[in-house]
């Protein structure tokens, strides 16, 4: 049986026109990159050197800028991150006010629970430094909040941007710093000279060992090793969880382990439609095998809902229609479009995830439950070694197109999963405080961000 939300599905997106969008980008950022250097180069020319900022008081005020201005919190990972820093940020600084840089006028509700205001001048009309400097003005402080765009491997032109935004606000005298992010093993070019004239005001958060020697390959700004802010975020125990809940309590009471499992499209280059239908049958084959030899039950769980060949229904639908009438109660899929902090919260109701998803992974281990990664730009590696988990549980999307490689993950998952949760718990106290560095420039300095979460590991 498939659980369904009260949201209206969304109409898929062709192929063929992402593909044509895909040549415009690349067009529109040939003609802007240029555009965009000389309008930086404008501009820090005209700026008297101002005086840094007093780091004894408290940041009062901090403007975001989404690595995602269109959908801000269409990724929930996206949304985890700035919810996450929001909530630890007022948790010192009660007063802090909060603005958030869009293309749009409307507000995530999530982010309009916390109070953030609205500043749609990212792009509207246009693109303008000057505008946007303008806005920042009014700002002690600015955050990046880079996820997986900071290298320019989805669009050279946004990341550009970002980092434009992060070094004026440090030459503008504001508090500015990034959240830790990804940075791949092959970043755009057109970003080469910016990275090599970064301001040492603006501090670099990077949220793994691996993107940050990385990074450092190509700059030398003033950059240090965080973990995921994320990671700070706090669950949300609400009805549509408590739902989840009593469906894995009722698995386990039978036996049953349950394993929380999601894949995407975006694991398969460019739409490419032979791919995607090999990896879901592989994964309907697998799985099937899996639940044949072990007392075992599925939960999938999507982690973005954005729709079309973006969002993770378009490959977990298919699966789930592949299993369901099989499995019957041993698995679930409900497609409510869950907030960042109820799907931390379900992450928390299995017992090891098999994830595609970055965010998902880091819900998980934040809640101590281990996992298996199916990885895509280099992303888990440095991930990995936060907790000490072994490197052979993250894998590539082609590995995972075999149904007789992808099953044996899942058994080892299985099996050993009560001796992998060991280790996260055991890394746990250190990844929570390199994840606490990602509000420190916000705070007064004699603040030491030491605090520990109310409730670590508390899998209900």
């Amino acid at each position: 049986m498939t659980e369904q939300g009260s949201d209206k599905p969304q109409k898929p997106i062709e192929i063929k026109n992402v593909r044509a969008k895909g040549v415009r980008g690349r067009l529109r950022e040939f003609l802007r990159v240029p555009m965009l250097y000389r309008e930086w180069r404008r501009e820090k020319g005209q700026l008297v050197n101002p005086s840094y900022p007093d780091l004894l008081e408290a940041c009062n005020s901090i403007l975001i800028a989404p690595c995602d201005p269109d959908t801000v919190a269409g990724s929930k990972g996206d949304e985890a991150m700035i919810t996450a820093f929001v909530e630890r940020v007022r948790a010192f600084n009660p007063v802090c006010q909060f603005g958030l840089l869009t293309y749009h006028d409307q507000v995530p509700e999530t982010l309009a629970d916390l109070g953030v205001r609205l500043e749609p001048v990212w792009a509207n009309p246009k693109w303008s430094l000057r505008r946007l400097i303008q806005t920042m003005s009014r700002y002690e402080g600015l955050v990046i909040v880079g996820g997986d765009v900071m290298d320019g491997y989805y669009t050279p032109l946004t990341a550009l941007r970002l980092w434009v935004v992060g070094d004026m606000a440090a030459r503008l005298g504001k508090r500015s710093a990034t959240l830790g992010f990804s940075f791949n093993e092959k970043p755009s070019s057109r970003l080469r000279r910016c990275l090599g004239s970064l301001d040492q005001r603006f501090v670099v958060s990077v949220r793994d060992e691996v993107s940050l020697e990385r990074f450092k390959g190509v700059s030398q700004a003033n950059s240090r090793l965080v973990a995921d802010a994320a990671f700070l975020l706090r669950p949300s125990f609400s009805d549509r969880v408590e739902v989840v809940r009593l469906w894995a309590d009722s698995q386990r009471a039978k036996g049953r382990t349950v394993v929380g499992f999601n894949l995407h499209p975006m694991l398969i280059k460019e739409g490419d439609r032979s791919r995607r239908s090999a990896m879901i049958s592989a994964s309907v084959a697998a799985l099937r095998d899996v639940a044949a030899r072990n007392d075992v039950s599925y939960l999938f769980i999507s982690h973005d809902f954005r729709g079309g060949p973006l969002g993770d229904e378009a490959m977990l639908g298919p699966i789930f229609e592949g299993l369901q009438d099989e499995l019957g109660e041993r698995i679930r899929y409900w497609k409510n479009h869950f907030s960042a902090k109820e799907l931390k919260a379900i992450a928390g109701l299995t017992d090891a995830v098999f994830t595609g998803r970055m965010h998902l992974a880091v819900a998980a281990l934040g809640q101590g439950v281990p996992i298996v990664a199916v990885t895509y730009q280099g992303k888990f590696e440095g991930l990995f070694r936060h907790f000490e988990l072994p490197g052979h549980l993250a894998v590539s999307p082609e590995s995972i197109l075999d149904p007789s490689r992808l099953a044996p993950l899942i058994d080892e998952l299985i099996s050993s999963r009560e001796a992998l949760a060991s280790r996260v718990a055991d890394s746990w106290p250190g990844v929570e405080q390199r994840a606490l560095l990602n509000i420190e420039p916000f705070l007064a300095k004699e603040i030491a961000p030491n605090a520990s979460s109310d409730a670590v590991f508390s899998n209900p």
